[in-house]
């Protein structure tokens, strides 16, 4: 499959575009995302759902590619879809697993003072941070880069229907000619969530001042609030990785006149 070499400007109408299509999807693409955001909003199911989120993102990416109702928040799990993203889920588990492995030996000192109800000493806590920080200076790097082999990955393996390695064979050729998009939609990702996270912290404040004092009503008042925005943010993830998929892979529509496609 060719590879489009897109303009910086392209990560930006990729996030453009899914906020378009969820205007305009209506049922076939709320009635998924709501559904994997009420199971991310209930206490202790939500770490399964957290721990499968990849193949939600793949149900979803299927639901924004033909909005036609014919798609579920179960799709990711069907049809093959499973097994072509246990590729891209292990990749992401390893990525895990290398930050707690770096990080822990640093930050568990502060972890056990706190199960202990002691401070760690001023030195002692700045020399902690000055670790986690140059950690994290290459660590950074490492999670933006699964993050985009992820974007590509999870609608080649869905829609294109490759199989997980291939799928990451060719996101990662994707990720190498497209950097300068895949930065500027990186930041404009980064903008959305955080007024997406704000709109929703007014309601979510006011509700809990609300229902102060009992832990129970809160939880429950919350839920609605919780399952819409983590449904937003989850679809327009999810339609912002298709939409990446279409303008690099050249899967929907012809390329723009700023593009050039590498053989």
């Amino acid at each position: 499959m060719a590879i489009n070499k897109v303009s910086a400007g392209r990560g930006a109408a990729w996030i453009n575009e899914s906020i378009a299509a969820l205007k305009t999807g209506g049922k076939a693409i709320w009635a998924p995302a709501l559904l994997i955001g009420f199971l991310g909003s209930i206490p202790y199911l939500s770490m399964l759902q957290g721990a499968f989120i990849l193949f939600f993102y793949g149900s979803l990416v299927l639901c924004f590619s033909q909005p036609d109702g014919q798609f579920s928040a179960f799709s990711g799990f069907q049809n093959g879809n499973f097994n072509r993203l246990v590729p891209v889920m292990l990749l992401n588990i390893a990525l895990a697993v290398l930050v707690i492995a770096v990080l822990w030996p640093t930050l568990k000192v502060a972890v056990e003072a706190a199960l202990q109800g002691t401070e760690v000493p001023q030195d002692q806590a700045i020399a902690m941070a000055q670790t986690v920080f140059r950690h994290f200076i290459w660590l950074l790097p490492v999670g933006i880069l699964v993050h985009w082999l992820t974007q590509f990955a999870v609608p080649s393996a869905t829609v294109g229907g490759l199989a997980g390695p291939e799928a990451m064979r060719q996101a990662l050729q994707a990720v190498m000619a497209n950097i300068p998009a895949l930065l500027v939609n990186l930041i404009c990702l980064f903008i959305v969530m955080v007024l997406v996270v704000i709109v929703f912290m007014i309601p979510l404040a006011l509700v809990s001042a609300a229902t102060a004092g009992n832990t129970m009503l809160t939880n429950l008042a919350v839920m609605p609030i919780t399952t819409v925005m983590t449904a937003v943010m989850l679809a327009l993830l999810s339609g912002n990785m298709l939409f990446a998929y279409r303008d690099v892979f050249g899967a929907a529509e012809p390329a723009t006149k700023d593009t050039e496609v590498l053989i």
